[in-house]
């Protein structure tokens, strides 16, 4: 959380909730994607430890919903259903 509020706090004010509204919508996205990844991401701990991509994706690739596809437009379509402007 320091890291993310850090990065916020870093931006010009006229940027920061362009990038908090980001990544509000790309955490629900990834919720609704793969929801185990998402509060694993959300619950890494502080301490900088190495990502390794590979054993992640090996823990949760069957954590994967079945018949999800995985593109732009219907992750933006998404997005827009539950965030009607």
């Amino acid at each position: 959380e320091q890291e993310a509020c850090n990065y916020l706090d870093s931006l010009p004010a006229s940027e920061r909730s362009r990038a908090q509204r980001a990544a509000f919508l790309a955490g629900l996205a990834l919720i609704k994607r793969n929801p185990a990844f998402a509060y694993w991401m959300a619950e890494w701990p502080e301490d900088n430890l190495p990502f390794n991509t590979v054993s992640i994706k090996e823990t949760y690739q069957d954590n994967q919903p079945s018949g999800v596809e995985c593109n732009f437009y219907k992750i933006k379509k998404n997005i827009q259903t539950l965030f009607p402007e």
